[in-house]
């Protein structure tokens, strides 16, 4: 087979060249590696929840609520109600809960009961 016959002179070489160039970096200087971002890792936690509250619950206020079905002693959350004010319930309410990047947010909560 004829060298260069579909690559050219001109590039033949120079493609030649280049891969001498990076062979000669990998065994000369090598590659640095790095561990794997965990953004898979990340994407797979829950970021919706079922929890509880008590007291009314304006908007734009935070409130410190209690995760449902999480067991163990860290299973409060703060959460910022940005949409609807919401009265307190009797006892304690279930909400919804979503979380954006590092913050949690109010997404609904029970405001009453139908009769």
């Amino acid at each position: 087979m004829a060298e260069g016959f579909l690559l050219g002179p001109n590039l033949l070489s120079r493609t030649r060249r280049a891969v001498e160039l990076v062979e000669g970096n990998v065994s000369g200087g090598g590659f640095t590696s790095r561990a794997p971002a965990l953004e898979f890792e990340e994407s797979r936690r829950s970021v919706f929840r079922i929890a509880t509250f008590t007291g009314a619950w304006s908007i734009g206020a935070v409130k410190t609520v209690n995760l449902k079905y999480v067991p163990g002693a860290a299973n409060t959350v703060n959460a910022t109600n940005l949409f609807a004010a919401v009265p307190a319930p009797t006892g304690s309410g279930d909400c919804a809960i979503a979380k954006e990047g590092t913050a949690w947010f109010l997404i609904a909560a029970v405001c009453g009961t139908a009769t």
